[in-house]
């Protein structure tokens, strides 16, 4: 799987009043999860057409004319693709103070089992990654949620005494999930499990 992320200010200009609060520098971190390295050999039959998957991520300066990694000829094509994503890369421009282009790739290798039949599972193969502010800020900015918890040792050197549990001023209510059962869930929409309601295949 092949995201492409467009940004217009993920460079920052660093001045002093930027490191007035922070020591570091401030910019941006991406934490990918769902690395898979490709398998195929370069140049070799169809991996021509998908030299993205080469690469967990590129970052190349933004053009018009690079808007997609492939095509959907790209199978048909692979001596001389009609996109050639190393193009986008060979050319070693300076990303400085530029608008930038992230191309991402996420992938999972599958080995098959007998427990695939009858249902493959997908248990613990997430593909996604963050984009997360890197010293920004001098502190976490969810300390600044009104409906923050937090939660401390009544003694940090006697933990046995217990916890304490400052709620901001919220309730307790607020935090507490409604309680539903599945047979509220299905009188409001039977449908969820049984269909019910179709009539001559028209919901």
């Amino acid at each position: 799987m092949q995201l492409c992320i467009y940004s217009t200010n993920m460079h920052r200009k660093h001045t002093k009043k930027n490191f007035k609060n922070v020591k570091n520098i401030p910019s941006n971190r991406i934490h990918l999860e769902g690395i898979a390295h490709s398998l195929l050999p370069e140049n070799i039959g169809g991996e021509r057409s998908i030299p993205w998957a080469r690469h967990q991520m590129v970052v190349t300066k933004f053009k018009d004319s690079e808007r997609f990694s492939s095509s959907s000829y790209a199978y048909v094509d692979n001596l001389d693709p009609v996109v050639n994503f190393t193009k986008y890369y060979d050319d070693n421009e300076s990303i400085v103070d530029q608008d930038l282009v992230f191309w991402i790739t996420l992938g999972t290798h599958r080995i098959p089992h007998t427990e695939d039949i009858p249902l493959a599972s997908t248990v613990g193969r997430e593909l996604r990654f963050f984009l997360m502010p890197n010293n920004y800020f001098p502190e976490c900015p969810s300390m600044n949620s009104r409906d923050a918890l937090f939660i401390k040792h009544i003694d940090p050197k006697d933990k046995a005494k217990g916890v304490e549990v400052n709620r901001n001023g919220n309730s307790r209510d607020q935090c507490v999930t409604p309680k539903i059962t599945l047979e509220d869930v299905l009188f409001r929409n039977p449908d969820l499990a049984l269909e019910s309601r179709r009539v001559n295949f028209v919901f």
